[in-house]
């Protein structure tokens, strides 16, 4: 067995527990002795020890404070584009802030995104906790940041579980001890045929003593909508056919943003060996409307929905850390507790839509005739259909880790790490018409319930040992040995699913009209109560060969995984999913040219990803999604990252990533298609989805004197290339190829001694993106044409915007 392998493998490696302080400063750019520019040294703790990227052998690509100030860059949506080494799409519910999934270097299968399926495969952390939720990515208000840190490739050994193909760091700006500083920035914007916005924020850090520090961040920010709810129709077929509109629900620049929030981070020096850092911040979020359109349909920037859209994303994260060293070794310990609640409506009404058409449709249903509800008078209930949906995440992490002095032959650095997910989720589907009586909440409108309580825990002991073999050449070994155990607890299902009991331990649904009882709340059926666990191996091999001290090149053998799951079809023949892996095989670069003028950086690699999760919705046996371990894919691609200081007034960097991701093995959705002989739902070398082949950034910033006021121009591009919406070949229509885009950003203004004032311009082609297309409702029902006037819904970026912004430091 593939496991029994990996742990004799295991137990022939040494591994030393170890950790490192997690800080990281940005030097801000120098001047050579001959007055020739040159570029920022990078200071990054990618590999849980403060380095000098350059002396890093992994492909990183980090946006700076500096740099992320002079992109305008407040949200996820904003950094997003400028990092090509990533790629992204918006799922499910109204979309905007607070949803989104991310990929990197092809691996994603387009099966991610459901809350009871398999966790994402990019790692997300702030600070030094991962948040990562599964197509609810965390939209933390980018001020006061540091840096972040972008690793490409499986980063298994240090970062674990969920960072199969890389993982993105979002570092915040710490406590400065005996140091008073502070600043604001003001900002008020437009968007084209929308709303207008503002953006308030201000820091200040300030000593207390001699021993500490503490520091102080709040912003509040209002985003303007240049999405309208239009008037429209649905027409619901039936023996008491009807039509609806949505005349209560229309309106301009609906989609609204609201965001307030605090950081506070207290530092204190114990003594002169020992620091303590607890920390708190708080987030809150209030949109309305929808961010996606149809413009198919409506119109640019136009939807139409039979119900509005709203939402609220409150969270905090309370973190502590200790840093400190015994003799020559270092130690930190890192804790953090994530509470997040998500409470959000959006239209479903396209699921009645389709059933609607489906029951009075003889090509399809045997009896047509039916309605799809029915109300308390017995009739057809209007189908206007909605879902509540209230989420609870909670998340603990805890990491203690030693690490060697950097200036040893043979350096070390590895820990213990421990984390609990905790993600309680209940959604409505809500009729309102409905009749009480068919209710899943007791006294209400509720037709269909899913109510569940999933909890991810994961332990992993990690480590890597390099040893310098010579002044130029080096080598390193790394493992992480993980225990996980997740479960899935509660309820999925229409009122009759709330009848029934455990015989023998397996759930028998006993029928109303046979005695069965309903159990109000469904959840305690325990129609869901399962767990999934299992233990393994991640391993890394390193060598690096270093020319001289600006010239380095390595390979690299490294591995990344998820761990398996529950599904939440209980149903014989749907088995649990196993762990996947991906295995990376690089060959990299780092170099520093012209004096320093010069960074060229880059990896060509290869991927193969091994008997991947993929989630989908499974028609033959449940109707509900599921995930199986399915296939194989490869990627090979490279990606690269250049910056040159052309003098002391200009400088320029071009990023960018070619993907080229494709299944190795045919796909079948079950086993059952394979052996039926039925053609594979994806062939061999199927492009794999929202994989876009090429992806660019380019970003020219100048400085100069207007008069006696030194003024600057900044022009930044991102160019994302076309890619695919689905892997299922045999999902036609809904499979559809989406149209690349280029965004380009113009900002200029005055940076005069503690003050700055800019103008600029985003997405100056008002280019409307196609992150994401949906086939709305239940559009994937088998042999089910669409209903006349289909909507097809693409989520899309925000349309040309106007700003200006005025700064000031203290």
């Amino acid at each position: 067995m593939r496991t029994f392998k990996r742990k004799q493998l295991a137990q022939s490696i040494s591994m030393a527990l170890v950790g490192s302080v997690v800080a990281a400063t940005v030097v801000m750019p120098a001047q050579a002795q001959d007055n020739t520019a040159q570029l920022e040294e990078v200071i990054v703790t990618a590999q849980k020890r403060e380095q000098n990227m350059q002396d890093v052998a992994l492909s990183i690509q980090v946006l700076g404070n500096q740099q992320l100030e002079e992109l305008n860059v407040r949200s996820f949506d904003d950094f997003i584009n400028f990092l090509p080494t990533v790629s992204y799409t918006a799922q499910g519910g109204p979309g905007g802030p607070g949803f989104g999934q991310v990929y990197m270097r092809g691996i994603a299968s387009g099966g991610d995104g459901n809350h009871s399926a398999s966790m994402p495969s990019v790692g997300y952390y702030l600070d030094e906790q991962p948040v990562t939720t599964i197509n609810q990515v965390l939209d933390i208000h980018m001020y006061d940041i540091a840096r972040v840190e972008t690793l490409a490739g499986p980063q298994g050994t240090f970062y674990g579980q969920g960072s199969q193909s890389g993982t993105i760091r979002i570092i915040t700006n710490k406590p400065e001890i005996g140091v008073s500083l502070g600043g604001y920035d003001l900002e008020v914007n437009t968007v084209k045929s929308g709303d207008m916005g503002y953006d308030l924020n201000g820091f200040w850090n300030f000593p207390i003593g001699e021993r500490a520090a503490i520091r102080l961040v709040a912003w509040h920010k209002e985003v303007g909508g240049y999405i309208d709810q239009v008037p429209t129709t649905m027409h619901f077929p039936g023996p008491q056919a009807y039509t609806v509109d949505n005349s209560d629900f229309t309106g301009k620049d609906d989609n609204s943003v609201t965001t307030s929030g605090l950081r506070a981070l207290l530092k204190v020096d114990l003594n002169d060996n020992w620091s303590i850092t607890p920390g708190i911040m708080a987030q809150n979020s209030d949109h309305d409307g929808y961010f996606h359109h149809n413009p198919e349909f409506f119109g640019d920037l136009e939807t139409g929905h039979l119900w509005p859209a709203s939402g609220e994303d409150d969270w905090y994260q309370a973190t502590l850390t200790l840093n400190g060293s015994i003799g020559d070794v270092d130690m930190v310990y890192a804790g953090a507790y994530l509470d997040r609640q998500q409470d959000y409506q959006y239209d479903y009404s396209d699921y009645t839509e389709y059933w609607a058409y489906y029951l009075t449709n003889p090509d399809y249903y045997e009896a047509p005739g039916y309605c799809v509800y029915y109300n308390d008078a017995g009739d057809c209930a209007v189908g206007t259909q909605y879902v509540d949906a209230q989420n609870d995440f909670t998340r603990q992490s805890h990491e203690l880790r030693f690490q060697s002095a950097a200036d040893q032959r043979l350096r070390w650095t590895g820990g213990l790490f421990y984390q609990t997910q905790k993600h309680s989720f209940d959604l409505q589907y809500t009729v309102p018409d409905s009749a009480v009586a068919t209710s899943v909440v007791e006294g209400g409108n509720v037709v269909w319930q899913t109510k569940q309580v999933r909890e991810d825990r994961d332990t992993a002991a990690f480590g890597e040992l390099t040893f310098d073999f010579t002044d130029k050449f080096s080598g390193t070994i790394g493992a992480r040995y993980f225990e996980y155990e997740n479960s899935l607890y509660g309820f999925n299902g229409f009122l009759r699913h709330c009848t029934g009991q455990y015989i023998d331990g397996e759930f028998v649904e006993i029928p109303a009209d046979e005695g069965g009882e309903i159990q109000y709340p469904c959840f305690n059926t325990r129609i869901l109560d399962d767990v999934a666990k299992g233990d393994d191996w991640a391993f890394k091999g390193n060598l690096e060969y270093r020319f001289d001290t600006n010239k380095m090149i390595y390979v690299t053998w490294s591995e990344g995984f998820r761990a398996g799951g529950v599904n939440r079809a209980r149903v014989e023949g749907i088995p649990k999913y196993d762990p996947d892996f991906v295995t990376n095989y690089e060959f990299g670069w780092k170099t520093v040219l012209a004096d320093g003028a010069v960074r060229f950086n880059g990896a060509v690699y290869i991927l193969d990803w091994d008997n991947f999760q993929f989630g989908f919705l499974d028609f033959e046996v449940s109707n509900l999604t599921i995930v199986q371990n399915v296939g194989n894919s490869q990627t090979k691609g490279v990606e690269w990252d250049l910056a040159w200081a052309v003098n002391d007034k200009n400088t320029l960097s071009f990023a960018g990533s070619y993907n080229d991701a494709e299944l190795k093995t045919n796909f079948w959705r079950t086993q059952d298609l394979e052996d039926a002989g039925e053609p594979p739902n994806a062939p061999k070398g199927t492009p794999m989805p929202y994989v876009p082949k090429w992806q660019l950034t380019g970003i020219w910033r100048s400085n100069f004197d207007v008069g006696s006021l030194p003024s600057f121009f900044q022009a930044a591009l991102s160019y994302t290339g076309a890619r695919w919406n689905d892997l299922d070949t045999l999902n036609v229509p809904a499979r559809r190829k989406m149209d690349d885009y280029t965004l380009l950003n113009l900002s200029t203004g005055i940076e005069k001694d503690n003050w700055t004032l800019s103008l600029y311009v985003n997405n100056v082609f008002d280019e409307r993106a196609q992150i994401d297309i949906e086939d709305p409702g239940y559009g994937g029902l088998p042999n089910l044409q669409r209903p006349p006037g289909h909507k097809w819904t693409t989520v899309t970026n925000r349309p040309r915007s106007f700003g200006i912004r005025f700064g000031q430091r203290f």
